[in-house]
């Protein structure tokens, strides 16, 4: 009978090991809460010296890895190259932000500002024509 009490109370606990051990692995891979973006922005720049769209990529992305270390994944950044046949701008650049105060937050943020430091994000041959900022109604 001594037997039978030890056996099921191992059992009990090997459960209970188990199924916390379960638990935490689905805490794990919980996915973060999206944050919808209801602030965007659209600039547009000249290029005076013939950038490879490839560096403004990188550049931009450096930006993206600044905002997601911040906290806001969702928000950032994307660039387009406009096509030669329909205007002589050729970059436009979309943000995308969860709110004012967060585009605000985000942009007096240190790693954001030090991603812009960075020599190799030198964008000074780019002419910025226009900039637009657009509000989600809601």
């Amino acid at each position: 009978m001594k037997r039978l009490i030890n056996f099921a109370v191992t059992i009990i606990i090997m459960i209970s090991i188990i199924s916390t051990s379960c638990t935490d692995q689905v805490k794990e891979t919980e996915k973060p809460v999206k944050i919808e973006n209801t602030l965007q922005s659209v600039s547009y720049f000249q290029d005076t010296v013939g950038y490879d769209p490839q560096f403004l990529l990188e550049v931009f992305t450096s930006y993206n890895k600044a905002i997601d270390e911040i906290g806001y994944p969702d928000a950032g950044y994307k660039i387009w190259l406009i096509q030669e046949d329909t205007t002589d701008i050729r970059f436009m650049v979309e943000g995308f932000w969860p709110s004012q105060e967060v585009y605000d937050e985000i942009h007096d943020h240190q790693l954001y500002i030090k991603a812009g430091e960075s020599d190799d994000n030198n964008l000074d041959g780019l002419v910025w024509i226009e900039y637009l900022r657009f509000r989600k109604i809601e």
